[in-house]
């Protein structure tokens, strides 16, 4: 496999349950994390669940949305000029690509007065259409849906149309607001937690939904941070999920180190996928096992932030960066009793301010991607 050409990460800004990237570094590092709760239509009734939803409320609307993604996106260009911003793409990645059919879902199924669907293009991609529009930029936009890997796949086709020389820039936004209907679907498969998510442990009951809204700019301007390689394939045991062993994760963790040209032992740190249900976390786990030795310190986020689908790629990817700016690679809490005893994820703050660190994302339908990024001592 040929190695990627280096590009640069240069800028994110995020918007979280617990505030932006300062505020959410923040609250990891004091690990005094705000969740809240949320009612959701189950089979037969409704249910009341943990839920990391944004402080300020964000509709499920086009004008709600199309704000919020808004100001995200200003945070990533404001020092771009005219030129730049010409030769800057934007890419969407997201689980929520069609409103207009989740709302006729909705209003069909949850509400006592029916609705006629209606015949009106509402897509997240339109938003892509406008928001380009909204502050001049290139044309071309593209929206990735594909689950929990979305915005992580927006991250490797903004690398691949960077080094074909097509676009300077290219803007990635992960998006993922509360949706009725997505937590209605994830309550039926059994799969969302009655108190909180807890990555690799025995007692881990499911996960925590939340809501996020992250951008990264990626580009060839210095920047201490580079995204060194990375690799996404379709492989799955069934419909949701991977088998136990851990095979078809092992094989993009496998690929994505042979891509950027780096050995298991030369990574700093593992940021998993860790949904904390329970067939992921054992098959992550036993892919872990696969590739790394004892050694390998890894940890995960979602406990922090909840489980934002298809913001998760950008979301996670700004948060690991932003510790290890602050100093720091976050610890995994609610983590007491390890499924492996001799693969334990970090379970107190380490110190680090640079390093090379993979990045894992394993979504429903058996996409999965796992990206590579270092950075370089200041």
């Amino acid at each position: 496999m040929r190695k990627m050409s280096s590009i640069n990460l240069i800028k994110s800004s995020i918007r979280s349950s617990q505030g932006n990237l300062d505020e959410t570094i923040q609250a990891i590092k004091s690990s005094e994390i705000t969740i809240s709760s949320k009612e959701i239509p189950s089979l037969e009734e409704m249910i009341n669940v943990p839920y990391f939803l944004f402080e300020e409320k964000v509709q499920e609307n086009k004008e709600d949305i199309f704000e919020a993604m808004k100001c995200i996106v200003s945070d990533v260009i404001s020092e771009l000029n005219e030129l730049d911003r010409r030769e800057t793409a934007l890419i969407i990645g997201t689980s929520q690509v069609d409103l207009n059919t989740r709302d006729s879902i909705k209003r069909t199924i949850y509400e006592k007065e029916l609705y006629p669907s209606l015949c009106i293009k509402r897509s997240i991609d339109s938003y892509a259409k406008d928001i380009s529009n909204e502050f001049g930029l290139n044309d071309y936009t593209m929206t990735i849906a594909t689950a929990c890997t979305s915005s992580a796949n927006a991250v490797l086709e903004a690398s691949k149309l960077i080094n074909a020389g097509i676009f300077k820039y290219v803007v990635i936004v992960g998006v993922e607001v509360f949706s009725t209907v997505m937590s209605s679907g994830f309550s039926s498969m059994k799969l969302l937690s009655c108190n909180s998510q807890k990555p690799f442990d025995n007692s881990r009951n499911g996960l925590v939904l939340g809501e996020a809204i992250a951008s990264i700019l990626l580009g060839k301007d210095d920047s201490l941070w580079s995204l060194e390689g990375g690799f996404s394939n379709c492989d799955s045991a069934t419909i949701t999920s991977v088998s136990a062993s851990g095979d078809e994760f092992a094989k993009v963790m496998k690929n994505c180190l042979k891509i950027a040209g780096v050995k298991p032992q030369d990574i700093t740190a593992l940021k998993t996928h860790a949904t904390s249900t329970y067939t992921n976390d054992i098959a992550e786990v036993n892919a872990i096992r696969q590739v790394f030795d004892e050694n390998i310190i890894f940890t995960a986020f979602k406990p922090y932030v909840g489980h934002t689908l298809g913001a998760c790629g950008v979301l996670e990817l700004a948060i690991l960066m932003g510790s290890v700016d602050d100093g720091f690679i976050p610890k995994t809490i609610n983590h007491v009793d390890s499924i492996y005893k001799s693969y334990v994820p970090l379970l107190e703050h380490k110190e680090c301010s640079s390093g090379t660190f993979m990045l894992n994302y394993f979504g429903f339908g058996g996409n999965n991607t796992s990206l590579i990024i270092k950075k370089e001592e200041s």
